[in-house]
């Protein structure tokens, strides 16, 4: 796959996608489904707002900001993501 700017590396879906969407993600490291709404994406990763997966993140993320509602998510965390 070529170095394109426009998709999430490792996968075949725009940047774009989901945007202010809310989103159920299940996690490498967790057994149970997460869900937030996707307020941002950049090449690492996603910028979540609310829900169980922004609650998660502030206890298990380094550097993350307690008192923040958006989180940020690497995309080497998740195993897959849909649609809520």
């Amino acid at each position: 796959m070529t170095d394109n700017p426009d998709l999430v590396p490792g996968q075949r879906i725009r940047l774009s996608t989901h945007i202010n969407e809310r989103v159920r993600f299940k996690l490498h490291e967790l057994t149970d489904m997460k869900e937030g709404v996707i307020r941002a994406i950049d090449q690492q990763g996603y910028w979540i707002e609310g829900g169980s997966l922004a609650e998660y993140l502030q206890s298990t993320s380094p550097g993350a900001d307690a008192h923040s509602e958006v989180q940020f998510i690497e995309f080497k965390r998740i195993h897959w993501m849909q649609k809520a």
